[in-house]
């Protein structure tokens, strides 16, 4: 996802309302050196927050490392009062903001990490500030991250009732089009340049049918929370090469299906199980080398004790460096009939599930879809 230019006037105008402005920001200033002083233990603070709940624990442990977790948090914290909010800060919250609708973070975990950041800033106001400056530094600490956690929100937050609203009102007339260009179509002598239009038409159609249908699984994942059992992956598997048959997508294609005995079962929601395992076969079906149509699927253990490892790979490309950053974000293809959004709806089952999705080059040649997933304790 490839973001716009922070909007400074709208963010400077936010940051005027919530009273941050030059004389709020100079009363604050003798006592930032106080607060970057206290970087590192923020840092080992936060971690140990979200180190201490196991959903968050279980996520922060598949991704970076602890020592890297604190030092980015550390900066963050040191770069909260030592820059106070010029355009450079601005823009980097506004990244961020963008970052999170990439990753489609659990906006209350990040609401939980400004309270544990507004905390932690309290008690050093109340250890290393004169009594007489406590009131109007907590004042101006606490303006400073009702707008850091605005602007995450800000550029975040995603109205999803309306967004399934929307592709309920477009699905009718989508459908409606289609039909009356089948019509036409048939009504068109073949190979006549009309034929080819109608063609040409109904494919861009067909590919606003997907998308639509895309959106509302996508926006459904965030109506429930997610129900953990030992799910059988030869079972999802099953289900979701039938989706992907029915698509037509499966004709003439070999399938390798190497499933380990001990690391069969894994701890999700079934249904979300499935749906992943949909989107992440149909991608791997749709980006096949057609000169040799070849996808396998295998599983063994996973990088972190008590996690088990799903790979599906195919004889297509390996991902392009410079898309790796984009690849699993909303509507980002690469394919040009492609909904992009199947990757993101994959990716976003497999967080709420406690486990990690990550894509690259296969050992065998081609390229592989890595997850790891909490495996059952008897697994």
């Amino acid at each position: 996802m490839h973001s716009e230019p922070a909007p400074q006037d709208r963010l400077r105008f936010f940051i005027d309302q919530l009273d941050l402005d030059a004389g709020a920001m100079s009363r604050l200033e003798p006592f930032c050196p106080i607060f970057e002083k206290h970087a590192p233990a923020f840092g080992r603070e936060f971690c140990d927050h979200f180190f201490r709940i196991e959903r968050t624990r279980l996520l922060l442990e598949q991704g970076d490392t602890r020592a890297r977790l604190e030092k980015i948090m550390a900066q963050w914290f040191a770069s909260l009062f030592r820059e106070g909010f010029g355009q450079r800060f601005l823009t980097y919250l506004w990244d961020s903001g963008i970052k999170h609708v990439q990753l489609s973070l659990d906006q209350r975990f990040v609401n939980l990490g400004y309270a544990v950041a507004r905390g932690f800033c309290h008690q050093v106001i109340d250890q290393d500030t004169p009594l007489e400056h406590r009131e109007e530094v907590a004042q101006v600490v606490d303006r400073m991250l009702v707008a850091t956690d605005s602007f995450i929100t800000m550029t975040s937050r995603c109205d999803r009732s309306m967004i399934e609203g929307i592709a309920h009102q477009v699905r009718n007339p989508i459908t409606v089009i289609g039909g009356n260009i089948r019509r036409l179509q048939n009504q068109a002598p073949p190979n006549s340049p009309e034929r080819r239009s109608y063609d040409m038409v109904l494919a861009e159609n067909q590919r606003l049918e997907r998308r639509v249908s895309d959106v509302a699984a996508y926006t459904a994942l965030f109506q429930d929370e997610p129900r953990p059992e030992a799910c059988r992956l030869d079972k999802a598997l099953e289900q979701a090469r039938a989706w992907v048959a029915a698509q037509g997508l499966w004709e003439g294609l070999a399938y390798d299906q190497q499933l380990s005995a001990k690391h069969g079962l894994v701890l999700a929601d079934c249904q979300e199980l499935e749906l992943m395992l949909r989107y992440l076969l149909q991608n791997a079906v749709e980006a096949v080398d057609r000169t040799n149509p070849r996808v396998a699927v295998s599983s063994g253990p996973g990088a972190t004790p008590g996690f088990a490892r799903v790979i599906i790979s195919n004889t297509g490309q390996p991902p392009r460096e410079q898309d790796m950053e984009d690849i699993l974000s909303p509507f980002h293809s690469s394919k040009p009939m492609g909904t992009g959004l199947g990757l993101s709806i994959a990716a976003l089952a497999a967080r709420r599930n406690l486990g990690s999705l990550r894509l690259g080059p296969s050992p065998q040649g081609g390229a592989a879809c890595i997850i790891d997933l909490p495996a059952p304790a008897s697994d």
